[in-house]
């Protein structure tokens, strides 16, 4: 079964259990916040319900006092709950009352492999002779100034092309997987560019705001807190 396009398809008879993916999927940000987040349509089904890696994205608590009310009387029905963040078991603990485990991003939960698979006949028309330092940013305008000072000094010394990975582009995970597998190095602002930056072995240093727990955790699990950079 592909993509459904609203919540009033989901039928319960349809599925033997749910799942909340990964990623932010408790930031507010989005109308349908109770349906992503809580499986509000799902309340009264007779169904296993998890949710898997959830993420608010930084270390703070944004829900307020509806979130929170409703959010304990949907979490009722969810067989376990996992987050992404360690900050975040504290956080659901204290204000919701509720037990939650400290689980891996899932692009971490599959061998590098799969994702050579996606980019092996990848053909992006660019002949750098994998001679190059590769960008990947997220909008934090804030971090721009740090982020141009460190490549520039970067291309100086090691005579590195640049090769930037592009959302807006139509084949953008082939060329964010393509752009990190064949590079010498990786300056970014991402989350997930630091994921694959490790997954496929390339120094990089990550830039990041004070107050994103998921790089802080990442960092302390692995023991690369000196390549994860606060903007300032």
């Amino acid at each position: 079964m592909g993509p459904i396009p609203n919540f009033s398809e989901i039928k319960e008879k349809d599925y033997n259990i749910l799942i909340v993916n990964s990623d932010q999927t408790w930031r507010k940000w989005n109308t349908d916040f109770y349906d992503i987040a809580f499986l509000r349509f799902a309340k009264d089904w007779n169904v296993p319900k998890f949710i898997y890696a959830t993420s608010i994205g930084f270390n703070k608590w944004s829900f307020n006092k509806t979130d929170e009310n409703l959010a304990k009387i949907l979490l009722k029905n969810f067989t376990g709950i996992s987050v992404r963040e360690k900050s975040l078991i504290e956080f659901i603990k204290k204000h919701l009352g509720f037990k939650a485990v400290y689980v891996l991003d899932p692009t971490l939960l599959i061998e590098k492999k799969y994702y050579l698979k996606i980019i092996e006949k990848y053909k992006n028309g660019v002949n750098l002779n994998n001679n190059y330092l590769f960008t990947y940013r997220i909008n934090h305008t804030i971090l721009k100034n740090a982020m141009n000072s460190l490549i520039s000094k970067a291309q100086k010394k090691f005579g590195y092309a640049l090769y930037n990975a592009d959302r807006n582009d139509g084949e953008y995970i082939e060329t964010f997987l393509y752009g990190i597998k064949n590079c010498k190095a990786v300056v970014t602002d991402s989350f997930h560019g630091t994921v694959f930056s490790i997954i496929f072995n390339k120094p990089f240093i990550t830039f990041k705001r004070k107050n994103d727990e998921r790089l802080k955790t990442l960092g302390n699990l692995l023991g690369i807190q000196k390549r994860i950079l606060n903007y300032d």
